[in-house]
């Protein structure tokens, strides 16, 4: 595959694409290849993302923990019921 080297980009650009690819653990390469196919009105034209994150969205650590949290109630065990 070929590359690409893009000089002067806007820090907020860059700052954009980086927090994109944190959010959904991704590479920079990939979320740069699907913006540009997006652009292009090429989408999903890769053929490589065949998760459900576009769908469902992703969670942060945050997120996670938070959810975790809340559902703990409900992953015990209650001894007296199940004894």
């Amino acid at each position: 595959m070929s590359q690409i080297t893009i000089r002067d980009l806007p820090e907020a650009v860059e700052k954009a694409i980086r927090e994109r690819a944190r959010k959904r653990n991704t590479s920079l390469d990939r979320i740069v290849i699907e913006l540009v196919e997006e652009a292009l009105g090429m989408s999903g034209a890769s053929g490589k993302n065949r998760d459900l994150s576009q769908l469902a969205g992703t969670w942060d650590a945050e997120d996670a923990e938070s959810f975790d949290a809340d559902v703990e109630s409900i992953r015990r065990i209650d001894g007296e019921i199940w004894d």
